[in-house]
């Protein structure tokens, strides 16, 4: 009996292994066809839409065509959401150059601190609420950033994950190569869907 549990595991863990490894490979694959500008982030929205539907048992729409089918429908908006978020990350690493080695002002810079701890909140759920919800472009970013405020246990668990990953890569590099996307993109999905559904719990119960 033992033994046939062993056994299990080890199936269930070489078919989840062998699934993400695919997933990496698929958003490698698309990220590339968009000359990789263009394609990483709606490669990347279909990457948190396909480990999305799994959550949700959602398994049998063949990966590939389901990949694909969410790169299309998301392609615009996602590259816009990226351009927008560049744009921002790059003002907000600016100024805060300026602040540091010019103005070297406590109370700006801690300011732009606080500013830049909020953009990163809004990166880690701006995939897993693109491929979630179909709002208009300008709610994306509202409501990331809301669920985020709204659940900060799991917000401060998307952290926690991201630097755990961080040390586990460390020690086995050669799985950032294998499967890096997907496996970095699993933790933060079933969290931000957690965050999700329970906010939604709550709007339904008010």
């Amino acid at each position: 009996m033992l033994l046939h549990g062993f056994i299990k595991l080890l199936y269930d863990f070489g078919n989840w292994l062998y699934k993400v490894a695919y997933l990496h490979f698929l958003w490698l694959l698309f990220t590339a066809l968009g000359f990789v500008i263009f394609g990483i982030t709606p490669a990347t929205t279909a990457l948190f839409a396909i480990l999305h539907s799994w959550f949700e048992r959602d398994i049998d729409k063949p990966t590939m065509k389901h990949f694909f089918s969410i790169y299309k429908e998301k392609f615009k908006v996602s590259n816009g959401l990226g351009v927008v978020l560049l744009l921002i990350g790059g003002f907000l690493y600016f100024d805060i150059s300026i602040s540091h080695d010019y103005i070297q002002s406590f109370y700006l810079h801690s300011l732009l601190l606080i500013i830049s701890s909020f953009y990163i909140i809004i990166l880690l759920y701006i995939f897993p609420i693109l491929s979630r919800y179909n709002l208009k472009f300008h709610q994306y970013v509202k409501q990331a950033f809301l669920i985020a405020l709204a659940q900060p246990l799991e917000t401060i668990a998307m952290i926690i994950s991201l630097i755990l990953l961080f040390y586990f890569f460390s020690y086995l590099p050669i799985m950032l190569f294998f499967a890096g996307s997907s496996i970095i993109a699993t933790p933060l999905m079933w969290l931000a869907k957690r965050a999700c559904v329970l906010v939604e719990k709550k709007q339904t119960n008010e």
